[in-house]
């Protein structure tokens, strides 16, 4: 099969690869669209390392072609379905407390880990979610990023009809909107680029704020009788969000870091507000497998619309041009389509 195998970094090649074969209780799945997300990207670049030669991916969907056997449940050929690609060990202290996110074993070396960018892929049936026939396989490649948000949403302990602060409308951050939404959340969304924010309104945000022209804190206590966001999700990796999340809440307040950084910045909050305050930072990595299968019914149920954020579609043969608009702030979420080269 042809695969993007990632050698070094910034080397990712096309390759010809030996088809993966399903074992016992396992599913080959012939893979149809792949999300290239920021962990791919950190790959490409090198910022991240897992091991080499390795074939990224890990927001996946495609159709069934076959198992191995031993199912306890029914896949049969045909089948439409929704990958959860990082795989958890299930045997290490978190997996074994229902935080699998946590997985201490998930990107060992000499595990499979990965694989989306490949034209077939084998894995354990439990990592393989149906999806209904209505729903297409380009949207079914966002069940993972949104299980990232469901996971991230219930960190910042989000309830009905909350006031929520999202800072950043990349991708994540306009993928927390829908979530939030689903919550029965009012949103606001801050972000300094005119587009995003448009993007924002048009996916049901209530307000928008720049920032950089506009006193953030300011807005969202005119809007809440004075007392700030409910809850607030960093998405964006900017310092002065973190300064503008700790200004923006009420008291009784929680932020959720969502985003990762390049360096450590210190919290811009001193340990007496928090405590009068009683305001809650924490943050929060990755999804579980009931997160995952939450962001599948969402999709399923029709429940949220992430059709606006393809913002292209890449193919094998132009996997590199791909990654590297997936990195540009000007798109939201670049597609491998396997089917197309």
């Amino acid at each position: 099969m042809k695969a993007a195998v990632l050698t070094a970094p910034e080397r990712l090649e096309l390759q010809e690869v030996p088809t993966p074969v399903a074992g016992a209780g396992e599913v080959l799945v012939r893979l149809e669209y792949c999300g290239i997300c920021t962990l791919e990207q950190r790959l490409y670049t090198g910022d991240m390392k897992i091991g080499y030669p390795l074939i990224p991916g890990h927001e996946a969907s495609g159709v069934v072609a076959g198992s191995g056997g031993s199912l306890f449940g029914e896949l049969p050929p045909g089948t439409p379905v929704a990958l959860d690609l990082v795989t958890r060990c299930g045997e290490c202290h978190y997996c074994r407390t229902g935080q699998s996110n946590m997985c201490l074993n998930r990107f060992r070396n000499g595990g499979r880990v990965l694989g989306g960018f490949g034209e077939y892929i084998a894995v354990a049936a439990k990592q393989v979610f149906p999806v209904p026939a209505g729903l297409s396989l380009a949207e079914a490649a966002f069940a993972e990023p949104l299980a990232c948000c469901i996971r991230s949403l219930k960190k910042a302990g989000l309830a009905l009809a909350e006031d929520l602060l999202v800072i950043g409308a990349g991708p994540m951050g306009l993928m927390h909107l829908m979530v939030a939404l689903c919550f029965g959340a009012r949103v606001f969304v801050s972000d300094p680029d005119p587009a995003r924010r448009a993007k924002a309104r048009e996916l049901g945000a209530f307000l928008t704020v720049d920032p950089r022209g506009e006193d953030l804190p300011k807005v969202l206590k005119e809007h809440t009788a004075g007392r700030g966001a409910d809850a607030c999700v960093v998405t964006s990796p900017a310092h002065e969000a973190l300064k503008s999340a700790v200004d923006s809440i009420s008291k009784n307040g929680r932020i959720n870091i969502y985003t990762s950084y390049s360096d450590r910045p210190v919290l811009p909050v001193d340990a007496n507000t928090v405590h009068r305050d009683q305001t809650l930072i924490t943050g929060s990595e990755g999804r579980t497998e009931h997160d995952f299968l939450q962001a599948v019914r969402l999709l399923s149920f029709r429940k949220l619309n992430v059709a606006p954020l393809v913002s292209a579609l890449t193919r094998f043969d132009r996997i590199v041009e791909g990654m590297k608009a997936a990195m540009s702030p000007a798109t939201y979420r670049v597609l491998l389509e396997h089917k197309a080269g």
